[in-house]
């Protein structure tokens, strides 16, 4: 029989998919389309390739259909691999936005897209299948080739208001860093950088889309690295906007804890980043160097996902062991404040919500962190990348949530 609620990985509602044991995977993004299908986004990897592929479900997650592969994994040139996939669905096609390696050993690249117009059974660039679109982007300090993009959060349509004035009606926000590219993660500096399109719903032509970039050069927002005073760590920035209009914005840094900051012009300045604390002036939201999700939830609640440890959990040395201690997954429910200053939204105790204890023991990479929060006809999911091999989702007790 069915179990409607779990909170560990052993017992998931369906698995969507198994890399297999030679192979890693994880979760770029996911989006329910404008027929209401579920589109789920992931970047599969081996050491000579990796490539993205989407799955659809037409039940709602129970069942999956088949891998589409933005690129099939053969016809990939060496060290041009494509990452990420945040996914935009409109009226009459969805948008993919990825990033793209210009040489073999590097962790980032340049921004690229793709788009279907077939409710994600097939992507296309602008020479048809298994060809990308590129998006043209400034040059940062941090990255002077443009080949520095890390792309692994959701966008956000943003409404303007009186106290937005640079802003349009229809304007789409997709966060992101710009980085160095050492090996080691501890040794990787980067900033946060905001694209904005005024033309994503609008234009005819994919080609013709296009984004203005925020804070613009030299410098994008700098979280500060605590380690290393002067130099900046600030990843994966994840952006809801708030009932008043300002975007509210977290972000993974080096430090043992989430970074936040604050924009109320529609995402064109933004404030110095400041350490994520469960109310104003209390302790800090502690989490390693990981993705936190966070997901605008109804009644203008906040979910935001994190692993409630400084990365000394599970033997970690330090943030950056990031075999070890990117697990549980805790939950904790944002409420706005309502105040102007200081950190706008306060947070609730932590729940736990989702484990890997006893799932594949062998399995050297312990990461549950990529993921997914998802709030959907009054129910609740958690999607999620297991030991880097499954792609699950978990049906959520919406005690979890209140």
């Amino acid at each position: 029989m069915e179990e409607a609620y779990s909170t560990t990985a052993l017992r998931p509602y369906a698995v969507i998919d198994d890399a297999g044991p030679d192979h890693g995977q994880y979760i770029n993004s996911f989006c329910i389309t404008k027929q209401g299908t579920w589109l789920i986004s992931v970047t599969i990897g081996h050491s000579r390739w990796g490539t993205t592929y989407t799955r659809r479900s037409t039940d709602r997650g129970r069942t999956w259909e088949d891998r589409v592969y933005v690129v099939e994994p053969g016809k990939l040139e060496a060290g041009r691999t494509i990452e990420m996939g945040q996914l935009l669905p409109l009226e009459d096609r969805i948008y993919q936005f990825h990033i793209q390696h210009t040489r073999v050993d590097t962790r980032f690249g340049e921004l690229r897209y793709t788009v279907s117009y077939d409710d994600g059974r097939s992507w296309e660039g602008p020479e048809g299948p298994g060809t990308l679109y590129s998006l043209e982007t400034p040059a940062y300090e941090l990255s002077p080739q443009r080949d520095g993009w890390h792309l692994m959060a959701p966008g956000v349509t943003i409404r303007s208001n009186e106290r937005q004035p640079g802003a349009s009606n229809t304007e789409w926000l997709l966060p992101m860093n710009v980085s160095t590219d050492p090996l080691p993660l501890s040794e990787i500096r980067s900033e946060l950088v905001f694209a904005i399109s005024k033309n994503v719903f609008t234009a005819k032509d994919p080609a013709d889309i296009s984004f203005e970039f925020y804070p613009p050069p030299p410098h994008g927002v700098r979280v500060p690295l605590e380690s290393s005073p002067g130099e900046s760590l600030g990843q994966e920035p994840q952006v809801v906007q708030l009932s008043d209009g300002r975007l509210f914005c977290v972000c993974r840094t080096g430090n043992g804890c989430i970074y936040y900051t604050l924009s109320e012009d529609a995402g064109r300045s933004w404030r110095e980043a400041r350490p994520l604390c469960y109310f104003e002036g209390g302790p800090r939201i502690l989490h390693p160097n990981c993705p936190c999700p966070l997901t605008k939830l109804s009644g203008n609640r906040y979910a935001l996902l994190f692993c409630n440890n400084d990365g000394t959990a599970f033997g970690g040395k330090d943030p950056f062991d990031h075999t070890k201690n990117r697990q549980p997954v805790y939950i904790t429910i944002g409420r706005e404040t309502g105040a102007k200053e200081g950190q706008p939204l306060a947070f609730s105790e932590p729940r736990l919500l989702c484990s890997i204890e006893g799932l594949h023991p062998e399995r050297h990479w312990r990461d549950l962190t990529y993921g997914f929060f998802l709030e959907d006809q009054g129910e609740y999911y958690h999607f999620y990348n297991a030991v880097w091999r499954f792609v699950q989702v978990n049906k959520v007790d919406p005690k979890l949530v209140e």
